[in-house]
């Protein structure tokens, strides 16, 4: 892998694919879910399942955020499948939406600590679902993973809780030190999405920033899903004349953001966040915006990123399993969902055992995983894990990998 910025970063997931398994639609259970939970127990494996050998994972299967459930869905059915073909394991796995809404999620949550097979959830999208569930969890004694879940304060939620994604602090920071490596230090203007995630990160870029005698010229919020002309905040930013121009929103508000800011003819360098690295942002944007940076702590696969990086085995056997089984290129939500579902099942088989504690243990002394959502990974002490950033810039309407 190319240089990267090695920073602090919380969780990762893995996962591994059976090639030819379909994703299941939204609502429904994957190959294996409950009913087969209570038929198979035992198997090759060895492993003390103690009645226990459900996953179950809630996220956004509908509504504005189904695009990153789905995908984490997918990464996960991949991975608990291909790891029960290779290991003779008798895992299932249990999906349900939780609409991206948190009052829906600690609904699912109470169901799931409930039945008495499920050893470990998953909180598919989101910190705000995966951190009101929280609570349930770690009073049932369940080991909870937030599969995207990058809040700070979500790993000490619980004893049995951890995070896939980077910490957002930790991210924010590496972000601001991008940004300062790569477009220099100057006149920063900043508009973000007005949601928990949003007002956390941004607040660590704008003081981080500041930290480096830049300046903050703009600092605006949006309310995600109701804006959709930024004409007035976009005067406001040109007439500010930054040097750099950071947009904090889902790919497609992000999309709508600097197209209308081209056609102001804002003059400034372009960044925008990991969440943009999609192939619908690219198919909103095409060439108009070349030469935008996106700042990401999970990996792109797209053609032109592959061409423009070097990836190790593991993670060009996962890019070809996934797209056999789904008929698509996978992101990098798909690898978390794969790298989570992986990271429990082989800490289960270390174990020995799906008794939480005994998991928790195995987890917790991940020290430098080789993932395929992020590389050099590592729980640390506060149960936060060790990662790089990737840097990735527009050329001809497609991503490609600077660093």
């Amino acid at each position: 892998m190319k240089k990267v910025l090695a920073l602090l970063v919380c969780g990762t997931l893995c996962l591994s694919t059976l090639a030819g398994c379909g994703a299941a639609g939204a609502g429904e259970q994957s190959e294996g879910t409950s009913e087969a939970a209570e038929t198979v127990i035992e198997d090759e494996s060895g492993i003390e399942y103690n009645g226990k050998n459900k996953l179950a994972m809630f996220g956004p299967l509908t509504g504005d955020n189904m695009q990153y459930g789905e995908k984490i869905r997918n990464g996960a059915e991949l991975a608990l499948n291909q790891f029960n073909e290779e290991h003779g394991t008798s895992f299932v796995i249990e999906f349900s939406d939780d609409k991206g809404d948190s009052n829906e999620a600690v609904n699912l949550a109470n169901k799931i600590v409930s039945d008495n097979q499920v050893f470990c959830a998953l909180a598919g999208y989101g910190s705000s679902c995966a951190m009101a569930t929280a609570p349930t969890f770690d009073e049932a004694g369940m080991l909870l993973i937030g599969v995207a879940a990058s809040h700070a304060d979500f790993p000490g939620m619980g004893e049995y809780v951890f995070p896939i994604p980077m910490n957002s602090e930790q991210e924010s920071i590496a972000f601001a030190e991008a940004m300062k490596e790569y477009c220099g230090v100057g006149k920063l203007a900043i508009l973000y999405q007005n949601t928990d995630h949003g007002v956390q990160t941004c607040e660590v870029i704008r003081d981080t920033w500041e930290s480096y005698g830049g300046e903050v010229v703009v600092y605006e919020s949006f309310v995600p899903g109701e804006t959709t002309d930024f004409s007035a905040t976009l005067s406001k930013v040109k007439n500010a004349s930054p040097d750099i121009f950071y947009v904090s929103a889902a790919y497609n508000d992000a999309a709508q953001i600097f197209l209308q800011a081209n056609q102001l003819d804002l003059d400034a360098q372009y960044v925008g966040p990991g969440m943009c690295v999609t192939e619908d942002f690219t198919e909103l944007v095409g060439s108009e915006i070349d030469g935008t940076y996106i700042l990401s702590s999970t990996p792109c696969f797209m053609p032109s990123v592959l061409e423009s990086s070097d990836l190790d085995e593991k993670t060009l056997n996962f890019i070809e399993a996934y797209e056999e089984a789904y008929d698509e290129t996978p992101d990098g939500y798909a690898a978390q969902g794969y790298d989570a579902v992986n990271i429990v099942l082989e800490s289960v088989l270390a174990a020995g055992t799906t008794d939480v504690p005994a998991v928790t243990e195995q987890i917790s002394a991940i020290r430098e995983y080789n993932g395929v959502s992020g590389y050099n990974m590592s729980y640390n002490e506060n149960k936060e894990m060790n990662k790089g950033i990737y840097v990735f810039q527009m050329e001809n309407g497609n991503f490609v990998q600077v660093n």
